[in-house]
């Protein structure tokens, strides 16, 4: 008898109404369409239910008493279903594909018709706050709850690196209700790292070990991140919009400024994704092609994206590779650059630069600088910088030229933090002298080579001055 409806066999199979409409679509449940409403076989129904094909999995599972049942969104979109133990961090049965093509890259086979569950996880646990976080345990106490993975789920999974959340099942929530791009989030009146998770704020699921915080100043999105022992991360990623200022067009990086939170010096940059869009870590894109034997990682990277049909990839690899050995940037994993999707059209272009706060030696205690080596191990594509310089093709776009006076103007910003008492006479000569270098490599193709080392003039230090969180800085003048 054809009288159960969409809705009626959503409930009694579990899983979204669109899935239903795709099971009558394959013929897996038979259904007639009257008066535009589709009625299905109550007999199909419950021989589906009953035998569940496909799914391979023990039926015990569904009958789980901790897990909760969800959709996971795209904007709008309704993507896969699955199911959530909060007592384990366990995600069941996440498999019931809607929408494969605005699915996480990472999660699907590659022909879209199945997710991994392992894979789904995975992609979860970097949507959380890592545990290395700085204070995390003492903020999971307060909030009673055993682990990271949990604190997404007090706000939905929201994020403001893309367009995902989680709905629970038969919930009506729109994304226009509850997404960070357009709706005002919580924001505690104290300059605590902390102090908005657990509540309704992007802060749950802000990955990376560095303390960070979203903010919502006159309108726009920030992202404040602070610094380790001597606070020297903050100001590279001035220094590093600085570069970039000089080198590269207004689109191909992420400009950073300097504030102070908390009585301790911040960076802060605006969100580069907009409010259809998604930032994807290379690390994902590199999955979507299997890796051919003595295939290098950026050759296959590169192939990646042209099978995304991404343009100019090669020559935006070429700027941050050229700009990161610049700056002599020991941590360009695979999760700190990548591609923007737009989830609506589905066309990707190469995400900006940003996130280049571990360079210029911070890591290396002052009393061993004098004896540390101005080359460093790079990433992500090897480690022998020379070899990873050989990787860029395009130069049209630099000019060198742009770079004068550039290491003593970081130099002199550096001095502006007591920190860096007895480092900055280092660092100028290490920008100094990767500049040289890099002169020496593609000057001589321009005809212009003019490697040579000044010294720095030694200037006074300064007193660090910073306004107040509300009122962001510009650049230091040059």
């Amino acid at each position: 008898m054809f009288s159960v409806t969409v809705s009626e066999a959503s409930t009694k199979l579990g899983v979204s109404p669109a899935r239903v409409r795709q099971l009558i679509k394959s013929g897996i449940l038979a259904a007639e369409q009257v008066a535009g409403i589709w009625l299905i076989d109550e007999k199909s129904v419950e021989a589906r239910r009953e035998h569940n094909p496909g799914r391979g999995r023990p039926s015990a599972r569904l009958s789980q008493p901790n897990a909760s049942h969800y959709l996971l969104m795209n904007r709008d979109h309704e993507v896969l279903a699955f199911r959530f133990d909060a007592s384990t961090g366990e995600f069941l049965d996440a498999d019931e594909i809607i929408d494969a093509k605005r699915a996480p890259l990472s999660i699907m086979s590659p022909r879209g018709t199945k997710a991994s569950r392992v894979a789904l996880s995975y992609w979860w646990s970097h949507r959380t706050i890592p545990k290395a976080r700085h204070g995390i345990e003492a903020k999971l106490a307060e909030l009673g709850i055993a682990d990271t993975y949990d604190l997404p789920f007090k706000s939905m999974g929201l994020s403001l690196s893309d367009q995902y959340w989680i709905k629970p099942y038969g919930s009506k929530i729109r994304w226009s209700d509850i997404n960070y791009f357009e709706n005002d989030f919580a924001e505690a009146p104290v300059e605590e790292w902390m102090a908005d998770v657990g509540l309704d704020s992007p802060d749950n699921t802000s990955d990376g070990v560095l303390s960070k915080r979203w903010v919502c100043r006159n309108g726009e999105r920030c992202l404040l991140k602070g610094g380790t022992l001597l606070d020297q991360e903050p100001y590279n990623e001035v220094i590093a919009t600085e570069l970039f200022s000089r080198l590269l067009s207004e689109d191909d990086y992420v400009p950073y400024t300097l504030i102070e939170w908390g009585g301790a010096p911040v960076s802060s940059c605006p969100n580069f994704v907009g409010p259809t869009e998604e930032f994807i870590p290379a690390y994902y894109v590199n999955e979507i092609l299997p890796s051919a034997p003595h295939r290098d990682s950026y050759r296959h990277y590169v192939e990646c994206c042209a099978a995304l049909g991404v343009e100019g990839i090669e020559t935006a690899l070429g700027k941050m590779i050229l700009c990161d050995d610049i700056m002599a940037n020991t941590d360009r994993h695979w999760r700190n650059f990548g591609l923007i999707r737009d989830v609506e059209t589905l066309e990707y272009r190469t995400a900006p630069l940003f996130d280049t706060g571990s360079s210029l030696w911070c890591r290396v205690p002052t009393r061993e600088l004098a004896y540390t080596p101005f080359v460093v191990d790079m990433r992500p594509f090897y480690e022998d910088a020379d070899r990873q310089l050989r990787l860029v093709g395009d130069t049209s776009w630099l000019n060198l030229d742009k770079l004068a006076g550039f290491p003593e103007w970081a130099s002199d910003f550096l001095d502006e933090n007591p920190s860096m008492y007895g480092r900055t006479d280092f660092i100028y000569e290490g920008l100094q002298k990767r500049i040289d270098y890099l002169e020496l490599l593609f000057g001589q193709k321009q005809g212009t080579s003019k490697c040579h080392f000044i010294p720095r003039a030694r200037k006074a230090p300064t007193k660090t001055s910073r306004k107040e969180p509300e009122a962001f800085t510009s650049l230091p003048p040059r």
